[in-house]
């Protein structure tokens, strides 16, 4: 949520980067920025995360919906399920003769340029490589 308030209210900085504005915002808020995720860490560059300042407007707002009964529930899929994989766009071909590799959509057929012959010679089709999905 800084990041959008910084975006829309603020200064941006370049792409990934946190600067003092962004820290200063995520202080108000409650959220110590932080390098290591812990005191100490610096508040700004490009990898910086944070943790929750005891006492601060995070933790008082958090505490008074716990009172109530508000839980928080962290999950990325739901239970006893796995996320599904992303279908592969890129398919590996690799040429038998010559080990050369391409890439493509999974239903295309490539031809060797290293091992075609021009004439006589037999016409050498790269074979996909068995995808991570099989498995």
């Amino acid at each position: 949520m800084a990041h959008v308030w910084q975006q829309t209210h603020g200064t941006a900085p370049r792409r990934s980067y946190h600067d003092r504005e962004w820290a200063a915002k995520m202080k108000e808020i409650g959220l110590q920025p932080s390098t290591t995720s812990e005191p100490g860490g610096k508040e700004t560059g490009q990898g910086v995360t944070h943790y929750i300042i005891p006492g601060g407007a995070y933790a008082t707002a958090y505490a008074k919906l716990k009172g109530r009964g508000f839980q928080l529930h962290w999950q990325s899929a739901p239970a006893g399920q796995e996320a599904k994989a992303k279908k592969a766009s890129k398919t590996k071909f690799t040429c038998p003769e010559c080990g050369q590799n391409a890439w493509g959509k999974p239903d295309t057929q490539l031809i060797c340029g290293a091992c075609y012959e021009d004439g006589e010679g037999e016409i050498c089709l790269m074979l996909a490589e068995p995808s991570d999905e099989a498995a």
